[in-house]
């Protein structure tokens, strides 16, 4: 058997990206999404999320934004206006040991927390930019998920496959980086009895979303249960630059393209959601 959930990342970050996720859902393919909690969109997202049925995670953030936390609690993670430090930033700061770990613990309790009153038990877990799967992160993910009864995380590694396209050295260095760090999360996760799916893709397809290239991963979908991780979203020109990127728009169409799903069906592929890993 061949499953497949189809997971758009960023729910509640704006208006236009929270739009298009619940279009695909409502009259596309899509089947989950991972809301982000401290964003202008996430209160209003996470709720229309709930009333619509849509299976619905955690998209944990210690990146990007403002914190849940009141500044002063986590300031080894904020910049001087107040603001997480990016991606490079926590990574320069975790490497250099100039992170209080509590303090992360802190904010990620929080976000969780948040979660709960606005959507309920997340069916999953993941993270902006997959920092719940930093080596110095995990254990502290681990400690909150069982606190919290949380039974399903992501682990976004994926092997080097024939995409049929091609990919740029710099993002396949990433992803081999990234790989190598989920593997290695993988085996902390599972000792303490969390689950995932039994395959992840989507690291390759994003910045060479098309129909063309979703068939090159649906037509290579390996046994058991896979995670695709998709960032659709509504045409949004005048936002940061992913949002601003037509390849939102591309995502989103090939979600609402009705071919697509007769494909699947002829590949004998079963859609499903995280929910439905319970």
């Amino acid at each position: 058997m061949r499953r497949l959930i189809l997971n758009a990342d960023d729910l509640g970050i704006n208006e236009q990206r929270s739009h298009g996720i619940s279009m695909c859902h409502e009259q596309g393919i899509l089947t989950s999404a991972s809301l982000i909690p401290n964003y202008s969109n996430s209160q209003k997202a996470g709720r229309n999320a709930r009333e619509r049925d849509l299976s619905t995670g955690l998209h944990l953030n210690i990146t990007t934004g403002s914190p849940l936390s009141r500044n002063s609690d986590i300031h080894t993670l904020l910049t001087t206006d107040g603001y997480f430090l990016g991606r490079d930033g926590l990574e320069r700061v975790l490497q250099e040991k100039q992170v209080d770990l509590v303090q992360i613990e802190r904010e990620l309790r929080t976000q969780i927390e948040w979660f709960l009153d606005i959507c309920g038990q997340p069916t999953h877990v993941d993270s902006h930019h997959h920092m719940h799967v930093h080596p110095a992160i995990a254990p502290i993910v681990i400690s909150l998920l069982d606190r919290y009864a949380i039974s399903f995380i992501r682990i976004p590694s994926e092997p080097p496959l024939p995409f049929g396209y091609e990919i740029e050295p710099v993002q396949s260095a990433f992803i081999k980086h990234l790989s190598e760090r989920a593997e290695s999360a993988r085996k902390l996760f599972k000792a303490q009895g969390i689950g995932t799916t039994d395959n992840f893709r989507g690291l390759a397809f994003s910045g060479h979303a098309s129909k063309r290239n979703f068939r090159h991963i649906i037509g290579r979908l390996p046994e058991g249960t896979t995670e695709l991780m998709l960032h659709p979203g509504s045409p949004n020109p005048h936002a940061e630059p992913f949002d601003a990127d037509p390849q939102r728009q591309t995502e989103m169409n090939v979600l609402l393209d009705t071919d697509v799903l007769k494909e699947l069906a002829e590949r004998e592929i079963t859609l499903c959601s995280w929910g439905d890993l319970f």
